[in-house]
């Protein structure tokens, strides 16, 4: 699926559920804590948005990261292959971070796991926090990785499970792009 539809999908479903909730787009911005600017360019698909943001407007609307990008399915093991991740951001990020959603067929779950790009060239890590805990270990590459006011060096094999409600955030070290897999809870 083209990205600018999987963004549409998502608005759709954000506003769906704000709707649903009763909730203006002032009120989920800030339960969200982002601008109402923003929640509205997200429902109308205008904006790729790092998963912590989504995380954010899930936890707003009392529902899981996996809703908003589309899960659908409540079976007991759900299969995802290669040719069926959903991208979910990319260069319409203003961090450049890919986002491949790789359980994203299943509804309720407790965790939401990911393969993230981290492009080479950003100057310094973001700051993002959401609630939740989460587990990245990196696959590709190596990167700055900063929780709180730690920065810790990894590299192909390393891994990292920390509190995403403190300021966290990754960039990519040297000329070529990192890969890892991050693994999140929202709860």
């Amino acid at each position: 699926m083209k990205r600018r539809a999987i963004e549409s999908d998502i608005g759709r479903r954000i506003r769906r559920l704000r709707q649903r909730c009763g909730l203006s787009l002032d009120d989920v911005a800030v339960k969200a804590g982002i601008s109402r600017s923003l929640v509205s360019k997200l429902e109308n698909g205008r904006v790729s948005s790092p998963i912590a943001t989504l995380a954010n407007v899930a936890a707003a609307l009392d529902t899981t990261v996996g809703h908003l990008i589309g899960a659908s399915s409540d079976s007991p093991c759900v299969i995802v292959r290669r040719d069926e991740r959903k991208r979910i951001s990319g260069s319409g990020t203003a961090l450049g971070y890919g986002y491949e959603a790789l359980g994203h067929k299943r509804l309720e779950k407790r965790m939401e796991p990911f393969l993230v790009t981290y492009p080479p060239g950003l100057s310094k890590a973001p700051r993002l926090s959401h609630r939740g805990e989460a587990f990245l270990f990196v696959l590709r590459g190596r990167v700055a990785f900063h929780h709180d006011n730690e920065r810790h060096l990894l590299g192909p094999g390393d891994c990292a499970y920390f509190d995403n409600q403190l300021p966290h955030g990754a960039r990519a070290l040297g000329r070529t792009p990192a890969l890892a897999l991050v693994v999140t809870t929202e709860s």
